[in-house]
C-alpha cells in the first residue's frame, strides 16, 4: 500500500502520551508495515535498521511491546491487518466493477 487512511485523533487517543523518539518509532513502524503489507521481522536490531533507528533498539522494544504482539510472521498489530484486508477488498471490488462495466459496453455494441 502507498497510502492509508491517517484518522489523527485515533493515533492521537492512543499515542499521546509516547516521548517524541517512541512517535517517531510508531509511525515508521506503521508506515513499513503498510508500505510492504506485512508484520514486522521478529527481530528488534533488525526493525530498528529498518525503521532507521539503529541507535534506539531499547525505544523500538519498548513501543513493540505496547503496540504489536509477536506472531510466528513476526511483529503484527490487528487494526494494520484489517486496514490491509479492507484495501483489498475494494481493489478486488472496484475490478469485478470495471470488468462488468467494459463487459456491458461490449454487449451493447454488439
Amino acid at each position: 500500500m502507498h497510502y492509508y487512511q491517517f484518522n489523527i485523533g485515533d493515533y492521537q487517543s492512543h499515542s499521546g502520551h509516547l516521548d517524541p523518539l517512541e512517535d517517531i518509532a510508531y509511525r515508521r513502524m506503521l508506515d513499513w508495515c503498510y508500505l510492504h503489507e506485512q508484520p514486522l521481522p521478529n527481530d528488534i536490531q533488525q526493525i530498528a535498521k529498518l525503521i532507521r533507528m539503529r541507535d534506539d533498539q531499547a525505544t523500538v522494544r519498548d513501543v513493540l511491546n505496547e503496540f504489536f504482539y509477536l506472531t510466528d510472521e513476526g511483529w503484527y498489530q490487528t487494526r494494520i491487518g484489517e486496514e490491509i484486508k479492507h484495501y483489498h477488498s475494494k481493489i478486488e471490488q472496484a475490478s469485478r466493477a470495471g470488468k462488468a462495466s467494459a463487459e456491458r459496453r461490449i454487449n451493447a455494441r454488439s
